[in-house]
């Protein structure tokens, strides 16, 4: 269910009448967002919809144009659909960053460093006799698949060089941004986006592998055919 479905009401979700200050908008808001937060309803889904709900109701009647539409043309006038998405809704620097410091980052919220990802699964044709289909056999297949690179062992540098500390991270890998929500403060880490997480930058790449500390290099297998085996 989309947040904004079944709302009803912005002023009854937060409990303040429509002819509420803003002061008595925030104040609500904060006391509903300290009732339903996720942190003290764990494994509520219930109470982490309603929290939802109630900050999108505070996100439109906090804002005077958001507000002044929601009281002239109703739910239409804020959440109609529109280019971009929800009509008339700015998300960036309001509900969108309150959802990524609250909802994002909730589970742990670390951030892992990259390792060699797996890649997709290796398939060969082959040509089988009629006997081999049908009592199985062995065979010898020559495909292509990454291995570590020898020239750098993997390492991705150029002989005789070293990996650089990231200038940006300072080789923690993370970079923390803080954002001021109406919670309080909130510290949020994302991977950094220079050496991809690593902590480390190559200066010097490995001129075989590109820096990636792998290639592509031809392997030799051996293969078990099951008998009876089918096309495909």
């Amino acid at each position: 269910m989309a947040i904004t479905d079944d709302l009803g009401d912005l002023y009854a979700l937060l409990g303040v009448r429509p002819d509420a200050s803003d002061e008595e908008i925030k104040r609500a808001y904060r006391a509903r967002a300290r009732e339903l937060h996720p942190d003290t309803n764990q494994g509520d889904p219930t109470a982490e919809a309603r929290f939802k709900q109630v900050t999108v109701a505070y996100e439109v009647l906090r804002d005077p144009e958001r507000r002044a539409r929601y009281d002239r043309f109703g739910p239409e006038g804020v959440f109609g659909a529109q280019p971009g998405g929800m009509g008339g809704f700015g998300f960036e620097g309001g509900l969108g960053d309150i959802f990524e410091a609250f909802f994002g980052q909730m589970g742990g919220g670390g951030v892992r460093r990259r390792g060699p990802q797996p890649g997709a699964d290796a398939e060969v044709q082959l040509q089988l006799a009629f006997a081999e289909a049908v009592f199985g056999s062995r065979k010898e297949i020559t495909i292509r698949l990454p291995a570590t690179c020898a020239t750098c062992a993997g390492r991705g540098t150029a002989p005789g060089t070293e990996p650089a500390t990231c200038t940006d991270c300072q080789g923690s890998g993370e970079l923390r941004r803080v954002r001021q929500s109406l919670l309080g403060q909130v510290v949020t880490s994302v991977a950094c986006a220079r050496c991809n997480g690593t902590g480390e930058m190559i200066p010097n790449p490995c001129a075989d592998c590109r820096g990636e500390g792998r290639r592509m290099e031809e392997t030799t297998l051996t293969v078990e055919i099951p008998a009876g085996v089918e096309e495909g």
